[in-house]
């Protein structure tokens, strides 16, 4: 995706891309994040797969595209569990993480790229 001066922002790429964008759906925080991301992608004329257990509306009132899919997975929040019922406060916190590095080491064993989008420093 490149930004063309004027106009939105958005210019087409050479190459058409298909995204699997994985959105964690523990609150709104990530996925209200996400949007503006996606709408840049969408409107560059990629496709894109959201995968995430947060409501199709936060994506769907913001994009109406034909290349943007939204998959219902739920995923994990990150925190440190002892079992099904018991949360680890203290790990949880030392293990906060805005991406889950194991799906980078899934690109590479797939052979595919991948790109981490975060806004921790």
């Amino acid at each position: 995706m490149g930004i063309a001066p004027g106009g939105d922002g958005v210019s087409a790429s050479r190459e058409h891309l298909v995204f699997a964008y994985y959105v964690t759906g523990h609150g709104f925080g990530h996925a209200t994040r996400v949007v503006e991301v996606v709408r840049h992608l969408v409107a560059a004329g990629h496709d894109v797969h959201v995968v995430t257990g947060a409501p199709d509306s936060v994506f769907t009132s913001n994009i109406q595209a034909p290349n943007l899919y939204i998959r219902k997975v739920l995923l994990d929040c990150g925190a440190v569990q002892a079992d099904a019922l018991t949360v680890d406060r203290l790990a949880s916190l030392e293990k906060v993480s805005d991406v889950v590095p194991v799906a980078c080491r899934a690109a590479v064993d797939a052979g595919i790229r991948s790109v981490c989008v975060t806004n921790f420093r």
